[in-house]
């Protein structure tokens, strides 16, 4: 005896809302180059629409993305309740609780990030924080590569332990 889901049927009006659309459940999407994965992206729900010269995927209920390094482990995590890639534009917009989580424990919070495919950088023009072990940044702008190694803050303001500002030659009067 062979064990089956039950296939669910759509209603006229769920069949009409998947017009020129695929629905995909459980996504898990590898980015590989020479057999070696680069970034893992998971998502409960996609929406791939697929209108002529207009291809986009659309992840309503949110998707983490995984970073990988050369040894193969995760480096870098980055995860928002919403986004929307169109390939066109070679970008994913990032909205809705947007956290980038780095393996040395750095946290960037902010509420939209734009993901530039072509030349790996993220930006935003909002406000952004970015949280440390000991040291709290936030501002308006940020921009970094895709393994968020080096960023800009355009307008900061910033919470650093004052040994951090000033060296200790500084602070002796030398």
């Amino acid at each position: 005896m062979r064990c089956e889901e039950p296939r669910k049927e759509l209603t006229d009006l769920e069949a009409e809302q998947l017009n020129d659309k695929e629905r995909f459940r459980n996504v898990n999407i590898r980015y590989t180059d020479s057999a070696e994965i680069l970034i893992r992206i998971e998502a409960p729900e996609m929406l791939r629409y697929i209108e002529s010269n207009k291809l986009k995927e659309e992840f309503t209920k949110g998707f983490v993305a995984y970073f990988y390094d050369k040894s193969g482990a995760v480096a870098n995590k980055l995860a928002s309740n919403y986004a929307l890639r169109i390939h066109a534009e070679g970008k994913t917009y990032m909205r809705d609780s947007v956290v980038f989580t780095s393996l040395n424990g750095e946290v960037l919070k902010t509420t939209e990030l734009i993901w530039q495919e072509n030349n790996g950088k993220l930006y935003t023009d909002k406000f952004v924080r970015i949280i440390r072990k000991d040291e709290i940044l936030q501002g308006y702008g940020f921009e970094t590569d895709q393994n968020f190694r080096q960023g800009i803050i355009k307008a900061i303001d910033a919470i650093i332990p004052a040994d951090k500002l000033f060296n200790e030659s500084e602070s002796n009067g030398q």
